[in-house]
């Protein structure tokens, strides 16, 4: 889970900042993006498990690669998005501060726009956790053809004891879970929630900030200050190194608005648009018929319909929920850990219980099988918008305009 983390961290700094950065290339990146987001987990194991294991045959370090990816899968695209967005929303004032400054490109890339991007992109990893959680019992045990191969991790013993029906050991494994998931937000995101309050970009002191006792503890540890300290200087150098020439970004703009260029780049999307659906069209052409193609896109439809009803009533329900939560540090604090967990509650481990209710009350499952679509859906909401409320600038006027109206000397405004 951990070292899934660290490569999605590293996609997100790369692939979201060139997405933000290029606009040649946001128009093919972040549609590949949301392409990438809507695979499910399954399908990445179905084609990556044969790479990985041809990478290291007869090694298991082949299926702990595979499992690595499927993990990294359901926790890349979300933080890639977060990171983006904040890329993009940078406050123009803060910017020319950069300009008068006189930053390299790298120098207000760490200096700004990570800083700026890392209060979201905190609860954007705890939601990408939570995630991997949600799809690690698939992922550490994966079947290739006739051959099952299990990892040793919780994600093997939930499959293993679901298979075998054995409720006690589901019980046993969901108590692992849930002492692994307070560990990593005692230890991990509690202190990285704390350290990144200090980056919302705010015009009024807060009232309230969250705290961590771990953290506290670190920075009072002079051990650790002294472990850490080489580190934290080669970083601090790092960032204040220019790796750049100086020049003038609107300049640099403007020369890269060519429009022989954008007429250039157009034509190659289109060309390799054109050439991907005719691909795709032969390709389903030799293997099936039209009326298949029809039937699945007719179901398609129905399918598309449920994610969309079920999304907004999550968003009606979710949305102010995760306002209150965002307006209260303190309140946060308390259901974070709680929101973390019931996030990362297996699935498939409430099929067996939906499938007796429905055949026990003769319910009709293209109703009540439609919940549990949006067990995942849910959270990724309540996350971001804590996130965003969070990272929202709160004067005393803005906070009274959420709620919709401030009194004044001239009367109700």
């Amino acid at each position: 889970m951990l070292a899934a983390m660290v490569a999605s961290l590293i996609f997100t700094l790369v692939y979201g900042t060139v997405a933000a950065k290029s606009r040649r290339a946001e128009l093919v990146l972040v549609p590949l993006l949301d392409i990438l987001q809507s695979v499910p987990v399954l399908g990445y194991i179905s084609f990556t498990v044969v790479f990985f294991m041809s990478l290291f045959p007869g090694r298991v370090a082949g299926a702990e690669a595979a499992a690595i990816f499927a993990i990294f899968t359901s926790q890349a695209w979300n933080m890639t998005f977060s990171f983006y967005q904040s890329l993009r929303t940078v406050p123009r004032d803060l910017a020319e501060a950069t300009h008068s400054f006189r930053f390299s490109p790298w120098q207000r890339f760490w200096r700004l726009e990570v800083p700026f991007a890392m209060p979201g992109l905190v609860w954007n990893m705890m939601m990408s956790m939570s995630g991997g959680w949600f799809f690690v019992v698939a992922s550490e045990a994966i079947t290739v053809g006739d051959k099952t191969m299990t990892l040793p991790g919780i994600g093997a013993y939930l499959a293993e004891a679901t298979a075998e029906k054995n409720l006690a050991a589901v019980g046993w494994g969901l108590l692992a879970m849930t002492v692994v998931i307070i560990l990593y937000d005692q230890l991990m995101f509690r202190p990285l929630v704390a350290w990144a309050d200090k980056f919302r970009f705010e015009q009024t002191a807060p009232k309230t900030a969250p705290g961590s006792w771990f953290l506290d503890l670190l920075q009072h540890s002079r051990l650790m200050q002294t472990v850490t300290t080489p580190g934290s200087l080669l970083l601090r150098g790092l960032t204040r190194r220019r790796f750049a020439p100086l020049q003038d970004g609107l300049v640099t703009a403007r020369r890269s608005r060519s429009g022989i260029v954008d007429v250039l780049w157009f034509a190659a999307i289109a060309a390799a648009a054109v050439i991907a659906a005719w691909k795709i069209i032969t390709f389903v052409a030799a293997g099936v018929e039209w009326g298949d193609v029809a039937a699945a896109v007719k179901l398609g439809i129905f399918t598309l319909i449920r994610v969309v009803v079920l999304i907004a009533v999550a968003s009606l329900i979710w949305v102010p929920i995760g306002v209150e939560i965002g307006l209260r540090p303190r309140l946060a604090e308390k259901i974070q850990p709680v929101a973390q967990f019931l996030a990362a509650f297996p699935a498939n481990l409430l099929f067996p219980v939906f499938v007796v209710a429905i055949v026990r009350f003769s319910l009709n499952p293209d109703i009540w099988l439609s919940p549990l679509i949006i067990l995942g859906t849910q959270w990724y909401i309540l996350f971001n918008v804590i996130a965003g409320t969070m990272a929202y600038p709160m004067t005393s006027a803005r906070r009274k305009s959420i709620f919709g109206c401030a009194v004044g000397n001239d009367g109700v405004k």
